[in-house]
């Protein structure tokens, strides 16, 4: 594995689930960068641990958390080749207690706190970061319900509301994270930090998802027939139409100024990604048509630009998302990462110049957490196998990195 310093799927119904998961991940990315958590007092906070090491809760340099870290969570059950039983004794995905990691852009690791074993019931999944920098977001689904966790993270404290239906896919509300947004069998709602409702948005049974503006106070909803803006009062606003598209999922903001939406669309060609101009300017395609149906690449679900050009996450034959960059004609080719040796490999997010990615870093381990910089065709892996082992089961990027 190379160090190097931090310069910065869809062949039908096999892959439908992934990319599901992935559309409902996206929904609210952004690309804007916020400041590091501001503080009033001088700084004495220490400074970010080195590269593979952990440093106590205590350590953080929380003036600067900002761009370039990551939230992760790490099991210690580790990965094992194909036909081959663990040693006895061995954490399981039942018995493994899973910790929730801040990681710092050199890779050092700071524990926030831990989740218990799930035994036979699912383990909380990190869905959302919030604005301020100082919250995690949790959400598992159990007999019929939504169980939604917040996590301090200075302080590791938990706080939990329940929510009286599945697949509720909580997120925070811009830009700070006061409220929560539930995508529900009704649409779209909010509630507040304990669960209490505030107010259903009209979106409709077309629902395709929504993207918020930096500043909390419009949405762009996804509709089966277009995109279109709604205040966060509900008040519906303009419609953007895609011209010969529907099915219409906004995915992440394309530029700095928020003022161009990344979509998804279908039509009877296939799948497209549209760079869309919520002003009601005119959608230009970034992607060619998409039919499912040759491979590599069966269906583009997102992209970032990088100076090192434009990168997609790709969906694959039998549920493999894989990195791809764009050519010219609006196809797509795979990349290979180096020192990667998994089919899939899930873009996390963007650090300046570099991908971090998710994705093996070694025959028969767990995920690794990894930093990849095109330019440079170099890798460094920042949290799992060779790192800590175990595996990471899933990370974010800071708010606004995505």
């Amino acid at each position: 594995m190379t160090t190097t310093s931090r310069h910065r799927t869809l062949m039908g119904r096999r892959v439908k689930m992934t990319t599901l998961a992935l559309l409902a991940t996206a929904t609210v990315a952004a690309t804007i960068t916020r400041p590091p958590i501001p503080n009033a007092e001088p700084d004495t906070s220490p400074t970010m641990a080195a590269h593979g090491v952990e440093a106590p809760l205590g350590t953080v340099p929380w003036s600067q958390v900002g761009p370039g870290w990551m939230l992760a969570m790490w099991s210690p059950v580790p990965g094992s080749h194909t036909g081959v039983l663990p040693p006895p004794g061995s954490p399981t995905y039942k018995t493994a207690t899973r910790t929730l990691y801040l990681v710092d852009p050199a890779g050092g690791r700071y524990p926030i706190t831990t989740f218990a074993p799930p035994g036979d019931r699912p383990s909380p999944s990190l869905v959302d970061w919030s604005g301020d920098g100082t919250r995690a977001l949790f959400s598992s689904d159990e007999d019929g319900k939504t169980v939604v966790t917040q996590v301090d993270l200075r302080s590791g404290t938990k706080t939990t509301f329940t929510v009286s239906e599945p697949l509720t896919r909580p997120r925070y509300t811009r830009p700070d994270g006061k409220a929560v947004l539930l995508t529900t069998q009704q649409g779209l709602e909010r509630v507040d930090l304990a669960g209490n409702h505030q107010m259903t948005y009209p979106v409709g049974k077309d629902f395709r998802g929504y993207l918020a503006t930096p500043d909390g106070t419009r949405l762009v909803v996804g509709t089966a027939s277009d995109l279109a803006v709604m205040g966060n009062d509900g008040v519906v606003g303009r419609a953007l139409p895609i011209a010969g598209q529907k099915d219409c999922a906004p995915m992440r903001w394309w530029d700095t100024g928020s003022r161009i939406a990344l979509a998804n669309c279908r039509n009877s060609a296939g799948s497209q990604l549209w760079l869309v101009p919520i002003d009601g300017g005119t959608p230009t395609a970034l992607t060619a048509p998409n039919n499912g149906k040759n491979g590599p690449d069966y269906g583009d679900l997102n992209a970032w630009q990088l100076p090192a050009g434009t990168y997609l996450q790709a969906a694959g034959a039998c549920g493999v998302v894989f990195l791809a960059k764009l050519n010219g004609d609006g196809t797509t080719s795979q990349v290979s990462v180096p020192n990667v040796n998994s089919a899939t490999v899930v873009v996390i997010g963007v650090n300046g110049d570099d991908l971090d990615l998710q994705a093996k870093a070694g025959c028969g381990t767990g995920q690794s957490l990894i930093d990849y910089n095109p330019a440079s065709g170099t890798s460094t892996v920042l949290l799992g196998p060779p790192v800590n082992g175990g595996g990471v089961i899933n990370a974010l990027p800071y708010r606004g990195q995505k």
